[in-house]
């Protein structure tokens, strides 16, 4: 069966990743018990787990011309993700995040660089592998280049997902091109509103798109409707890192609606692959295959939801 393209548009970064015993601000020292360098970031990890999960992929991003650049290529070259459309750019740094990451409770710490004026200066990028089958997923980097892409995913009939953490100006741009929202609770507690719920409705209501808020162990809520419901969070054995839950879940989210699946059976599909990449060190520690998802997901849900558009 051939499934429809995944193209991923914005942030591809090194990670530093350390497990330290725990945060301690007063702490002159902080040890570690585990370090390992690897390509991330919010789209770059999205489209490798739909790589993974047998999907062809793109990535639309801007990189350094530097060692950080290489180590980026590189890796999603050999996760099958195609990087034709890669930028490689003297005057736009590679980022590379430091996270510190809990022992005990896999949650995390980033230190990161403030990447308004880099992406800023970022080149235009070649949107022409946007075509009307393809799934567009979007995480508000490059706004300006991302907006271009979602317009032209409207205009072609597209499917666009966007992977917003806060409602930025440059994401309330991106809103109206959107079919689905994915937002985490920070997003929620930045708009003042009272509950998840009410950040549904009011997305829906505001920019016609089906929007999805996550909330880590207890899984989400969407829409089917007017009626909210609630997808699981899948259980493991350990919790290693956080870090990339929510990039897997789009990725694989993705990957599900290009591969035809329902949309509640997609939404569980990513809840499944953001658990599994819990259980190692870095962002893409343990991304989610396809003879994995045949062999180990069973979505038991009620396979009422619509087909995934």
């Amino acid at each position: 069966m051939a499934f429809r393209p995944v193209v991923g548009l914005g942030l591809c970064v090194v990670d530093h990743s350390y497990r330290i015993e725990g945060f301690d601000a007063d702490a002159v020292r902080t040890r570690f018990i585990e370090r390992r360098v690897s390509a991330g970031g919010m789209i770059g990890t999205a489209v490798c787990q739909a790589a993974a999960l047998g999907c062809r992929t793109h990535v639309l991003s801007v990189v350094g011309d530097d060692a950080e650049g290489i180590i980026i290529c590189k890796a999603l070259r050999a996760a099958g993700v195609e990087t034709r459309r890669l930028l490689r750019s003297a005057r736009v740094p590679t980022t590379v995040a430091v996270v510190l990451v809990d022992r005990r409770s896999g949650e995390r710490h980033f230190i990161v660089p403030d990447r308004r004026g880099i992406e800023a200066e970022a080149p235009a990028l070649d949107l022409s592998v946007i075509g009307p089958m393809t799934v567009l997923l979007v995480d508000g980097h490059f706004p300006k280049q991302a907006l271009a892409a979602v317009r032209r995913a409207r205009e072609l009939g597209a499917t666009v997902i966007g992977d917003f953490h806060r409602p930025r100006p440059g994401v309330r741009r991106l809103l109206p091109y959107v079919d689905h929202a994915i937002v985490p609770m920070e997003f929620v507690h930045a708009r003042g509103d009272a509950d998840a719920r009410e950040t549904l409705h009011d997305l829906a209501a505001r920019h016609g798109c089906r929007p999805v808020v996550t909330q880590g162990r207890r899984g989400g809520l969407f829409l089917d409707g007017r009626r909210v419901r609630r997808f699981r969070a899948h259980a493991v054995g350990r919790v290693v890192d956080t870090t990339g839950a929510g990039d897997a879940f789009h990725g694989a989210f993705a990957a599900g609606l290009a591969q035809g699946l329902a949309y509640d059976a997609a939404l569980d599909l990513g809840a499944f692959a953001a658990a599994r990449n819990c259980t190692a060190l870095g962002g893409a520690g343990r991304l989610t295959t396809s003879a994995e998802m045949r062999r180990e997901w069973r979505y038991s849900g009620s396979g009422r939801g619509s087909r995934g558009r």
